[in-house]
């Protein structure tokens, strides 16, 4: 593995879900795309489905996060509690993590706990979970101060 490229989240409105990961958190937008056609249906195995996209960047950042929409796809709706078998969640670098976590709270965000310091190998870092709109848990990662 040379690098994370993306994380990709599956939500239930991508519209809603870019307000959240772009807007709250201060990314770089890129799409929404609506892909559909023989190509998705055979890289999905959805026949006939429809898939909006957007990814997310931070500035100045690399990685994305990709946010899927399907139409037509599964009906089905995991849980994404990180307890559960195959949970997943992405973990966002910020700084000023007590005055973005007002800012969230303030818009009806909600986090799992106050933060805490980890150990190592994240020795000084504050974490906390926050819930994204779909209730995929977020880590935001505050480094120590240098």
């Amino acid at each position: 593995m040379t690098a994370v490229h993306h994380v990709g989240i599956t939500v239930s409105d991508i519209e809603r879900s870019l307000d959240f990961y772009a807007d709250l958190l201060g990314g770089e937008r890129l799409g929404p795309y609506s892909r559909s056609g023989p190509r998705i249906d055979a890289v999905t195995g959805y026949p006939g489905v429809t898939v909006h996209q957007a990814f997310v960047r931070a500035p100045g950042g690399s990685t994305l996060v990709e946010l899927l929409q399907y139409e037509n796809g599964s009906s089905v709706v995991i849980d994404p509690d990180n307890g559960h078998v195959g949970a997943a969640h992405v973990a966002i670098t910020v700084t000023g993590l007590d005055d973005l976590l007002a800012r969230l709270k303030d818009q009806g965000v909600e986090a799992i706990s106050d933060p805490i310091v980890a150990s190592e190998p994240m020795a000084g870092h504050r974490c906390v979970y926050v819930l994204d709109p779909d209730r995929v848990r977020v880590e935001l990662v505050e480094p120590p101060a240098s």
